[in-house]
């Protein structure tokens, strides 16, 4: 541990915010990991009984089920089955309210994976800074002392190394985390996509239309 904490040192002021980057690299990481779950975006269980209540043309029971198990798929299935039993509405009516609810609610998702690839982008040139400190901090030396004094060079290379490194050791595994919860991101955009369509295709067609309305009038 000392030794560590010796080698940190030796990197100069710039290792402290490389330090934070780091710890909030990996604060995102874990975040991510435990929110970015499909279960708890697109539940299945869920997303299945509702649309089981949606062919019986059950649209109250399907609402609260998507109200009662909160979760980004299933708050938009509730949005827009609410707007549609405001006043049966028309595919493309249907569809302009998916999009609104989509455009205010993917972003939340997206919010903290786009600060982890600013992370990955901040970390290498904050290090490289470190490094033009610590070869300044040797040319000034040489300026001066000439090669009488090599400790004095020593800790200026040491520096420029350091810091090199330890922004590196943050970028690395910050761009790769980065590029996953992409990927992951847009596989359940697209999914989403899909049940949203779904959904629509399901609303306008006309046995559901006649289906839902005797329900509720019986």
């Amino acid at each position: 541990m000392e030794y560590l904490i010796s080698i940190f040192q030796k990197g100069g002021p710039l290792m402290y915010p490389l330090l934070l980057l780091g710890v909030l690299s990996i604060a995102i990481i874990i975040e991510r990991f435990y929110s970015l779950s499909y279960k708890r975006i697109i539940p299945p269980k869920e997303i299945e009984a509702i649309f089981l209540y949606l062919k019986e043309g059950r649209l109250t029971e399907a609402i609260t089920t998507a109200k009662v198990h909160p979760s980004l798929a299933t708050k938009i299935i509730a949005n827009v089955l609410e707007f549609y039993m405001s006043n049966r509405k028309t595919k493309e009516d249907l569809e302009l309210a998916a999009e609104e609810i989509a455009r205010v609610e993917i972003p939340k998702l997206e919010g903290y994976v786009n600060l982890l690839g600013a992370i990955a982008a901040i970390s290498p040139l904050l290090g490289f800074l470190g490094t033009v400190t610590g070869m300044i901090q040797v040319f000034e030396a040489l300026s001066l002392e000439g090669l009488s004094n090599p400790s004095v060079l020593s800790a200026g290379i040491s520096q420029a190394l350091i810091t090199t490194a330890f922004g590196l050791t943050i970028a690395i595994p910050s761009l790769a985390a980065y590029w996953y919860f992409r990927s992951k991101l847009s596989s359940m955009i697209a999914q989403l996509e899909n049940i949203i369509n779904e959904l629509i295709y399901f609303l306008s067609k006309e046995e559901f239309k006649n289906s839902s309305s005797s329900y509720q009038l019986g």
